[in-house]
């Protein structure tokens, strides 16, 4: 594969190739050789040339080749082109007469030996047949073709004598003429069997040559059926020179691909591009699609469209693969596209209870390919979905490649893979080109903080939102983040952190994952990216200027209960340098910032209450908890607060049930250590009564006073139940 480059070309069109310095495939000297045999050849007599090829093996490139060549010629030598298309017309008379119409449309009328071959071809066409008017979508056509036949048009005389005198003229005027005829094989038996009539039947005039293309083997089987004949036979009788196109080189084949890919992926982050990988995608199964020049011109045609909408957002290597299967396996492609859980993350350890499961459905897809392709396309999805490696082998992998698939963007990652059939990035949805900006933004925690903020404000219909992507989508980054981000990033969690903690991103029920441990998660995971000495003071400095108590807090619990057990998130050994000093020194630094949020007012409405305030007893005493909650409780407003923020959700799904319902839970032993529980639920007992009351409020007090009322009877409080339950 070529090094990718800037390049703003870009591969969309079918049209075929017309000037012989753009050939890829070695062309340019057969069509000049056959430009010279046009020009030079001695006095020709109606001279049949034919260019055999398949589809789209290149015919009319060549003719645009020769046509360009013929051009170069000195005007002396050069002949008049009439390009011809049989589709525009149809039967024998319409092709016929147009023929020469269109003959007499090419002919210069300042010349007087010219004029006169429009004469004598005004009163032949006249006499052979009708020339099509109106009935095919030629704009303009039939008021020019009229306008010629009258200009010209002589009185009727017999058919033989009006072919001579077009000969005659044809002779004594020494001009030279081609007709060019192409897609001759994409027409029906009928019709293929009527141009050929007609060109049998013109083919015998004096300097005319007629060079023709089509894939000789569908011709002639044409022949076989509409003139019931054999066909080999009657296009040699037609034919006189006729050239079978130059196979094109294996080589120069994957040549022409490799240089249109480099134009299509131009801008690509090179670093997403393995050319190990690409090499062995290519050689296990894209190889054996291109076969013509064609197979490259139909790939590189969808390539131009969908890429550009995912660049940066994909692996390149894995989406040009799943291309080719979509434009030569559409079948197969919708297979993929279809079943994410067959194809992509990796075999768990469930897997062998479905082994048997999972080999019968993919058996069964990979029988729908050719015979010829199977092989090639089983090794190289494979390449593509690691899991299939754990189906028709005993390969498995780890979690942690999970994570290097998801960094490189690659289709088996489960959460990359829908993007591959979207061609696009939803809005709501956070893209590699977003990623890759916050990182640029480097030392400027300011400009980070309002990115963070902002994808706050993005919600999606789940009620999630963008931030919490960002949480996630930046552990998979190593390399790409550099010390100078880390810092900033860290200042910003550490300033904005707490903003990030949003109730609507507590999503996933019981197995999901807490924003608070994503975070921290993220912390640890940007205090790798710094030198191991840099890491007491970074932090130290981080603690005194945070602004987001719940992560200072969060932070110094997890340093501290890994220091004491000995044992890090992840296995990690991201604390292990700090000392007992230092870790202290954080705890003393959360504990000061939870002191003044309680003189302020602000740690009442801190969303993670009782998180802190667990952390505040360990860290100082009951009794000064104690001491700030007991007025608290004295007040409505100031104990409803409490309530709602104890207060959690989970669901619940009866038998008959279709939906899930959400159910409330909250504990009233989570405030047993610091006051009073029977103090307390007279307290809630009294406020519940209002009518007043906010939704969630409400719910917060009833469900208190029913898990007070399980405690009274031996029951356990900490459950989700529906407040009905017992109603």
């Amino acid at each position: 594969m070529p090094e990718l480059h800037d390049s703003n070309a870009l591969i969309g069109s079918d049209a075929p190739q017309t000037n012989p310095a753009d050939d890829a495939f070695g062309y340019a000297p057969f069509a000049q050789r056959i430009a010279d045999a046009i020009c030079k050849a001695p006095s020709p007599q109606g001279l049949v040339m034919a260019i055999h090829g398949p589809w789209g093996s290149g015919k009319s490139s060549l003719l645009n080749y020769v046509k360009y060549n013929l051009g170069a010629f000195p005007e002396s030598d050069r002949p008049i082109v009439v390009d011809f298309n049989p589709w525009w017309f149809k039967g024998h008379d319409q092709l016929a007469g147009q023929f020469l119409a269109q003959f007499a449309a090419k002919l210069p009328h300042e010349s007087v030996a010219l004029r006169a071959i429009g004469d004598a071809m005004a009163e032949y066409s006249g006499a052979i047949g009708t020339v099509i008017m109106a009935a095919y979508p030629i704009p303009y056509l039939d008021k020019t073709v009229a306008w010629l036949l009258k200009l010209f048009k002589q009185h009727v005389k017999d058919v033989p004598a009006l072919k001579a005198g077009v000969a005659k003229a044809l002779s004594d005027a020494g001009q030279r003429f081609v007709f060019v005829v192409d897609d001759i094989d994409r027409l029906a038996p009928d019709e293929i069997r009527e141009l050929f009539k007609v060109v049998k039947a013109l083919a015998d005039f004096p300097n005319v040559i007629y060079l023709l293309a089509f894939d000789r083997d569908v011709v002639a089987a044409s022949l076989n059926t509409s003139l019931g004949v054999d066909g080999e036979a009657y296009l040699e009788k037609i034919v006189q020179a006729p050239f079978v196109l130059p196979s094109v080189d294996r080589q120069k084949l994957q040549q022409k691909l490799f240089a249109d890919l480099d134009r299509v992926l131009s801008g690509a982050d090179e670093f997403l591009f393995d050319a190990n990988h690409w090499g062995n995608v290519y050689h296990d199964g894209l190889d054996q699609f291109i076969q013509k020049p064609r197979d490259i011109v139909r790939v590189m045609n969808v390539l131009s469209v969908t890429y550009p909408a995912v660049r940066g957002e994909v692996n390149p290597v894995d989406f040009i693969a799943l291309e080719f299967i979509r434009v030569f396996l559409p079948q197969v492609y919708g297979t993929v596209r279809d079943h994410r859980d067959r194809f992509a993350g990796r075999a768990g350890e469930n897997f062998r209870d479905d082994r048997a499961g999972a080999q019968a459905f993919h058996d069964g897809w990979l029988t729908t390919v050719p015979e010829s392709y199977r092989e090639g396309v089983k090794a190289m999805v494979e390449r593509l979905f690691p899991k299939l490696e754990a189906v028709w082998g005993n390969m498995n992998y780890s979690g942690d490649w999970e994570k290097r698939w998801r960094r490189e963007l690659r289709v088996c990652s489960p959460t990359v893979f829908p993007i591959y059939f979207q061609f696009g990035v939803s809005a709501d949805s956070l893209s590699q080109q977003e990623i890759d900006a916050l990182v640029t933004l480097g030392g400027d925690v300011d400009a980070i903080c309002a990115e963070l903020l902002a994808a706050i404000e993005v919600r999606r219909p789940d009620g999630s939102s963008k931030a919490r992507e960002y949480l996630s989508r930046l552990l998979d980054l190593e390399e790409t983040l550099t010390p100078i981000f880390a810092k900033s990033m860290l200042a910003a969690l550490f300033r904005v952190g707490e903003n990030l903690l949003q109730p609507g991103d507590e999503t996933g029920g019981f197995l999901s994952i807490h924003s608070i441990w994503r975070v921290m998660w993220l912390i640890q995971h940007l205090l790798d990216r710094l030198a191991t000495e840099e890491r007491e003071s970074t932090l130290i400095e981080l603690f005194n200027g945070a602004n987001a108590l719940c992560v200072s807090v969060d932070v110094a619990h997890i340093i501290d209960e890994s220091i004491k057990n000995g044992v890090q998130p992840g296995g990690k050994k991201t604390f292990a340098s700090l000392s007992q000093t230092t870790v202290d020194n954080l705890k003393a630094i959360a504990l000061e910032q939870i002191r003044n949020a309680a003189q302020n007012g602000k740690l009442l409405n801190n969303e993670n209450l009782p998180f802190i305030l667990y952390r505040w007893k360990d860290w100082a005493s009951v009794n000064e908890v104690g001491g700030w909650l007991q007025p608290l409780i004295a007040a409505d407003d100031t104990l409803l607060m409490l309530l709602e923020h104890h207060l959690q959700y989970g669901t619940r799904q009866g038998l008959t049930d279709r939906v899930a319902r959400r159910v409330p839970s909250l504990n009233p032993m989570s405030f047993e250590p610091f006051l009073d529980l029977a103090a307390m639920e007279e307290r809630v007992r009294c406020v519940a009564q209002r009518n007043d009351l906010p939704q969630e409020q409400s719910i917060a007090a009833r469900t208190f006073l029913k898990s007070m009322d399980r405690i009274h009877k031996g029951q356990d409080p900490s459950g989700f139940f529906a407040l009905d339950d017992d109603e």
